[in-house]
């Protein structure tokens, strides 16, 4: 099991280092020099390494090509034998290596052949007495992201943790989280080479859509301040299909959304999403663009409401989205009219950077989730009473974008969150690790899955009501057991809650209505207008709005894509290839290279600081000299002891000695050595002082003075033959 694994990353390591340039002829010969001085070609009887084994085997004097090779076969053998080696000596000519565990006897030295310029092998030991090592530093990320390069493409969303489990099972290794991400990386950094021949793709695969889905949309955009080059700029998709289905049955609520992408290619994909008739999301289009600012909402608003056909500037349309700048100036310019809701949950999430108290998050979404104004201020009091400040803060966004009681009526759409945004952004996840056309093409073959799974479902439901729809009344017939009813004879009804605040209601069944207002803005029948049907027996389905019908659900998912020929089948187009474009971040602070340190990070206010002193982040500092803020007195211009080192007096200096006065006290102590020690010391003083020429040639003659008398003491008298000698 193990060899197989190994077996494809070896393959591709032997297609990167495989440059040999030798003559396979002479591989299994040696040439040797016989008494007359000929060259004498003999066959080699040392063996040689096998390449194509599953599991490398060593021996003494085995030859490899190059260093290479043999460091390949080293790595691929504690692969194999789940080993670590550890190479103690890696150089040009020669190559130790050994096995990782303390006291473990197995080793192998190889060194260069001088005639041959291969390497052979000189000491083996191949005695191993060790066990399997989990912790192989030989499965390194590389290896990691070769082994299982295939498997990344196919599944990006592939969790790390079982990404540790398959590596400790194939390899036997015990791998960090970090270099499971780095292997990762690597492999949708690869996707980088192919991004060009995506980009270049872009108009064959417009038309391509085109001519299998007539009546589509899909736009191309080049950059229009550099037109020149063709660069690209962005890509929209609305299918025929989708915009049919939409008018079929949903209603006019748009979800709005953006999302990055998660592999090499940067960038957003901009996404319109719409309600069915069961309360799901149904894809309407999408767009591939550099970021999220003004233009490209703009640009991308702007084609959605040529497809829908929305006029009267959004009048009776209702928008769901976030609080990103660019869309809702997006939206404030081209659909003024259109009820603009903001979801919820994002402003609770920005609301809670500030209010971190998890028990406060019932009280938040308890107010936006009020139907009428008296409940909205009576779950606001509540919330205030726990904090003051959050209820202020919450009241920073108008209630009118996020409150239920502020809604108008009549979209039957009650929802306060973009959810299905979120959830189209989930399904498509693995789809955002790839290029452009990769990527539309991984998202369109989705939708059409989808659409064909809905169509299936419908001709199996039941009822009139859609399962979704129907599932959300059971809760709110469970809670009529809590209500007491009493009837005018007509259509008018009290109903009065026995339990919590005991507060009552009137409902009327002819207008729809309740005046908790949940009745008229969700279209279905609340669970006071529930009791109300019940007293005067009534059919429930006879008040629910036909947008939750089973037969809309069907006309809704009656339009279907039609399939798309492989890209070797797609038209051409005359139109110049584009180039990938150079994305810009968004604008902030630009990320630092290396590993960040411990003092970028800000911590929030209610976390405690690390160390012993307090942290003077956000103090003002006044200099003591002058009284100006902005520096202290070290650093203050009046500061006479500025620029001066303190302790400078105890610093030390390191003074060369003068060669001749280390000449001259060595010369004293030498005449009272032997002659033997002179002569080996004056030696080594050569190689102290090479550049002192003079010095040396006083010792050389002093020396050979010496030695021509039988006097082992140095004697003043020579002074005079040793001046002349030099």
């Amino acid at each position: 099991m193990p060899i197989e694994l190994i077996a494809n990353m070896e393959e591709q390591i032997e297609r990167e280092e495989m440059d040999w340039n030798y003559d396979s002829s002479d591989e299994d010969y040696s040439y040797d020099e016989d008494s007359d001085g000929h060259i004498r070609k003999r066959k080699s009887t040392f063996p040689r390494y096998n390449t194509e084994s599953e599991v490398p085997h060593f021996a003494l004097t085995m030859v490899f090509r190059s260093k290479n090779q043999l460091c390949k076969a080293l790595r691929r053998y504690g692969l194999v034998t789940k080993r670590s080696i550890k190479f103690m000596k890696c150089e040009c000519d020669r190559v130790r290596a050994k096995c990782g565990w303390p006291g473990c006897p197995w080793l192998i030295y190889a060194a260069k052949r001088s005639r041959t310029s291969r390497f052979q092998v000189i000491t083996y030991n191949d005695d191993h007495q060790c066990a399997q090592n989990r912790c192989n530093k030989l499965v390194t990320a590389k290896v990691i992201a070769q082994r299982y390069e295939h498997f990344i493409l196919a599944n990006p969303m592939w969790k790390i943790e079982s990404m540790k489990a398959t590596i400790l099972q194939d390899m036997f290794a015990d791998v960090s989280t970090s270099k499971c991400k780095h292997a990762k990386r690597i492999v949708m950094d690869k996707l980088l080479c192919g991004m060009n021949n995506e980009y270049t793709r872009v108009f064959d695969y417009q038309l391509e859509l085109l001519r299998s889905n007539p009546g589509s949309t899909v736009a191309v955009c080049m950059d229009p301040t550099n037109m020149e080059e063709n660069v690209f700029q962005s890509f929209y998709v609305c299918f025929n299909a989708m915009k049919q289905g939409f008018k079929a049955g949903c209603r006019k609520v748009i979800g709005l959304d953006g999302c990055f992408f998660k592999g090499a290619v940067k960038g957003e994909l901009l996404c319109a999403i719409g309600r069915d008739a069961n309360n799901q999301m149904y894809p309407l289009a999408w767009a591939v663009v550099e970021n999220e600012t003004n233009i490209t909402w703009k640009w991308f608003v702007g084609l959605l409401i040529k497809d829908l056909e929305i006029n009267n500037n959004g009048a009776g349309w209702v928008i769901i989205s976030d609080q990103q700048k660019g869309l809702i100036n997006a939206v404030n310019d081209y659909l003024p009219a259109a009820e603009h809701r903001m979801c919820a949950r994002h402003i609770y999430a920005n609301w809670r950077k500030k209010h971190r108290d998890h028990e406060w998050q019932k009280k938040i979404w308890a107010v936006a989730k009020a139907s009428n104004k008296q409940d909205f201020n009576y779950y606001k009091a509540k919330l205030a009473q726990v904090t003051p400040e959050g209820a202020k803060d919450i009241m920073r966004t108008e209630p009118v974008h996020w409150a239920r009681a502020f809604f108008p009526v009549g979209s039957n759409c009650e929802s306060v969150d973009n959810n299905l945004c979120e959830s189209f952004n989930h399904a498509i996840f693995d789809a955002r690790f790839y290029p452009t056309v990769s990527m539309n093409e991984k998202i369109r073959k989705k939708v059409l899955v989808r659409i064909q799974e809905q169509r299936e479902k419908g001709a199996n439901f039941r009822g009139k009501i859609c399962p979704a729809v129907f599932k959300k009344l059971k809760k709110s017939i469970a809670r009529t057991q809590y209500l007491e009813v009493l009837w005018n004879g007509e259509n008018g009804f009290e109903v009065k809650q026995v339990n919590g605040r005991g507060r009552q209601y009137t409902v009327d069944l002819e207008k729809w209505t309740c005046s908790c207002g949940y009745f008229q803005l969700a279209g279905l029948p609340c669970h006071h207008a529930i009791s109300a049907i019940y007293k005067c027996n009534k059919n429930i389905e006879d008040f629910i709005a036909p947008c939750y019908f089973v037969e809309v659900f069907n006309k809704i998912y009656e339009h279907c894509l039609q399939p798309v020929e492989s890209e070797e089948m797609w038209p051409v187009s005359p139109n110049p290839r584009p180039v990938p474009p150079e994305y810009v971040r968004l604008p902030g602070k630009e990320k630092k290279k290396g590993r960040p340190k411990n003092n970028d990070r800000r911590r929030e206010e209610t976390e405690q600081p690390k160390g012993k002193k307090m942290s003077k982040h956000g103090t003002i500092i006044k200099c003591s000299l002058c009284g100006n803020p902005g520096h202290n007195k070290s650093g203050c211009k009046q500061n006479p002891e500025r620029g001066k080192k303190k302790n400078a007096h105890l610093a030390r200096t390191s003074k060369k000695k003068n060669p001749t006065e280390v000449f001259v006290v060595v010369m004293y102590l030498l005449h009272l050595a032997y002659l033997s020690r002179l002569l080996v010391f004056c030696w080594n003083l050569l190689h102290i002082y090479p550049e002192f020429a003079a010095i040396q040639r006083k010792c050389i003659c002093l020396c050979l003075c010496i030695c021509s008398t039988n006097n082992n003491k140095f004697s003043t008298n020579r002074s005079f033959c040793w001046d002349q000698q030099v």
